[in-house]
């Protein structure tokens, strides 16, 4: 190999910037010279898809946790818990909601028999809308608090408001029919998206998204949040990418606009609302609509941006579209004028001609000085970067420079050294938080006769929020306690918990929970009174907004019977030899800390005959997806039951996690997973 002639970092800078000066003067001044059209032309096109792309990611950032939360609350609808006859507990699961995602203004929920609640947030003021139309007719009971008022005030008006008949709940009813009547059920989106409208209670220019869900009564209901246009317009009226550049959003009803251009500069709030939800042409920008007439009339958009001409000047525009749902459409359109880019090419020019000048006559003077200049804190930093890439992270004399880019890249490689430490410690604190929790789970699970036990937990991260426990219980003395017993148990206590989260917060929740139920196991008591001990205990420690959920079981070897109790975790899965059928069990109750008042009333136990399979699984692994997004789901969860329902509890585990492997590439999971799989022996 041929080696290269060694140089001084000084001659090296001498000759590189003497050689790079020449070349981009010589660059520059072709590039002004032969390619200001190519240049205006690639920065048009970049300025609008840049635009285009921030505005995007602003309305992701707006309808994306909409979708989500959405889908959330349907969940808790099909668990029960949604009491559309209880107002206040619904204002307590959905006011944290609405103060986490300001773009949702109102929480609409109704059923089937023209029953309807609405939650509905104005500044720092509540308001609660009931409709019974059965019961009430045309009247409505209004609910109003606020921080300022002592008391609710609480008013009876004749609204004539029909639930029924708003288009958020047709049209997530016709979602769910057409969902229906389709083979594979798969083929229309389950949200659906109104069209903008002008909302019945505030009168403001906004958007619902609604779903159909059916809970455990199998009455179906309609969950539906409100959303304001007005921060779309706040985004949009902000966007300053020329001096006369605009760009809005459009619906894809007659193009009516739903984020202001910032041509339309209204300070006062009251204007800009009476403006939404009028067309271009309404508003008065002609570009504007003549760029939609010519996307409405099939105009190649294929491209980034395009050249038009209106009103006698030059434009960049562009357009794209934005799918809320398949038949809900926005669109982004950007228009820029050929002269804001033009001017400053051109004042750009004759600057870069002037520089170009003045930087050949300066830089044979100045590039020697600042070689000798340079060199010298560059070789200190190189050395001192080779010393920490080395592990080497004591300090060293300080470098010290004139130059105040030297002084903050020595700065920055202290920083970067005491960084280094941190992170070390870091490291080292979250592997001994890992230890310590994996040192919480059972290393040997008890004996009971007649039954096989499986269980096992893979974190997210390497503290997770998930937890399990198998307590083995010899049988109760005369004063009520229980001896723990491993190699031949009376009984079995189960548990496994699912903190909101992942993390080392998480999982010292859920190690709290694993110290309660331990605690309570060994001194007895029934199983309802050591749940609402356990419930009333983390609703004072928890903070709002969180909560875990959690399921209990207790196994009495000699009577085959187990009792199962699930607070807010599910589906629970049960798989009957005898009739090969496998039954989900919901929750019991909501989450541990969410609500203090429950009553908790244990269902009856599960006779477990020979050969009979109950699988307890977190979140983890029943919503696994594969790289194009499908989730593992339940279902399939029980063919693997089934399919191994001959095979000892341990091989039906390792089944299951293979299955999840294959199915979702082996990617690692995006939440904590956890299993416990009981079987009576055939």
């Amino acid at each position: 190999m041929a080696k290269y002639k060694s140089v001084t970092i000084r001659r090296s800078l001498l000759t590189r910037l003497l050689l790079i000066i020449v070349a981009l003067s010589s660059a520059i001044f072709v590039t002004t010279t032969w390619g200001i059209r190519h240049t205006l032309e690639m920065l048009s096109r970049s300025l609008i898809e840049q635009t285009t792309d921030q505005t995007e990611s602003e309305l992701n950032r707006f309808f994306n946790p909409v979708n989500r939360q959405l889908q959330m609350a349907a969940q808790w609808g099909q668990q029960g818990m949604l009491d559309i006859a209880d107002p206040a507990a619904l204002n307590k699961l959905f006011m944290p909601l609405m103060e986490t995602h300001s773009q949702i203004s109102s929480v609409l929920l109704a059923d089937v028999t023209g029953r309807e609640y609405l939650l509905l947030r104005t500044g720092d003021r509540w308001l609660n809308r009931e409709t019974r139309t059965a019961e009430w007719g045309a009247k409505s009971r209004l609910t109003r608090w606020g921080s300022e008022m002592k008391h609710p005030e609480v008013t009876w008006e004749n609204l004539n408001y029909n639930p029924h008949k708003r288009p958020w709940y047709q049209g997530a009813v016709r979602n769910q029919n057409l969902r229906a009547m389709t083979p594979d059920g798969d083929r229309i989106d389950p949200i659906h998206w109104t069209k903008p409208y002008i909302f019945f209670t505030t009168k403001d220019p906004g958007i619902t998204a609604s779903l159909a869900f059916k809970g455990p009564d199998e009455i179906t209901r309609v969950i539906a949040f409100d959303l304001l246009l007005r921060d779309i317009t706040r985004f949009t009226m902000g966007l300053k990418m020329s001096k006369h550049g605009q760009a809005v959003v459009l619906s894809d009803d007659d193009f009516r606009v739903i984020g202001l251009p910032r041509a339309l500069r209204f300070a006062d709030e009251a204007q800009r609302k009476a403006l939404l939800l009028k067309t271009p042409e309404e508003l008065g920008v002609p570009i504007m609509m003549d760029t939609m007439q010519a996307y409405r009339r099939g105009a190649d958009m294929s491209s980034k941006a395009y050249r038009v001409e209106s009103a006698g000047k030059n434009w960049w525009v562009g357009v794209r579209s934005y799918p809320l749902a398949p038949q809900r459409l926005l669109y982004i359109t950007v228009v820029v004028p050929e002269s804001d880019l033009q001017g400053g090419l051109q004042r750009m020019r004759l600057w870069i001609l002037i520089i170009t000048g003045a930087a050949l006559l300066l830089a044979a003077l100045n590039v020697i000085y600042l070689a000798n200049r340079y060199s010298t804190p560059i070789e200190a930093l190189v050395a001192q970067s080779k010393r920490i890439s080395r592990g080497n992270l004591e300090a060293r004399a300080p470098i010290t420079s004139r130059f105040e880019e030297f002084q903050r890249l020595a700065k920055a490689l202290d920083r970067m050294r005491e960084g280094l430490r941190s992170l070390l410690k870091m490291e080292r604190d979250m592997q001994l938080a890992h230890q310590i929790q994996q040192d919480t789970f059972p290393q040997v699970l008890p004996q009971l006769d007649g039954y096989q036990i499986a269980a096992w937990n893979m974190p997210a991260e390497q503290a997770g929020g998930d937890t399990y426990d198998v307590i083995g219980l010899s049988r109760p003395t005369g004063d009520g306690s229980a001896q723990l017993a491993l190699k031949k148990a009376d009984i079995a206590v189960f548990l496994l918990a699912d903190a909101t989260g992942h993390g080392i917060g998480p999982a010292l929740l859920v190690t709290q929970v694993r110290a309660m139920i331990r605690l309570a196991a060994r001194m007895g008591g029934d199983p309802a009174s050591i749940i609402r001990h356990m419930n009333a205990q983390l609703c004072s420690d928890l903070k709002e907004g969180r909560f875990i959920t959690a399921w209990f079981g207790w196994l009495n070897a000699a009577g085959h019977r187990l009792y199962s109790f699930s607070a807010g975790q599910g589906p629970l899965l049960y798989l009957s030899a005898r009739e090969q059928a496998c039954r989900v069990y919901g929750a019991n109750m909501p989450p541990l800390g969410a609500f203090e008042d429950v009553t908790i009333t244990l269902p009856e136990p599960i006779a477990m005959t020979p050969g009979d399979i109950f699988a307890a699984l977190s979140d983890g692994l029943i919503e696994a997806v594969d790289p194009a997004g499908n989730m593992f789901g339940k279902e399939r969860i029980m063919e693997v039951l089934r399919a191994y329902r001959t095979a000892a509890a341990e091989d039906i585990l390792a089944a299951l996690r293979r299955e999840i492997d294959a199915f979702t590439g082996s990617a690692p999971p995006d939440d904590d997973c956890t299993a416990i799989i009981i079987k009576r022996q055939a």
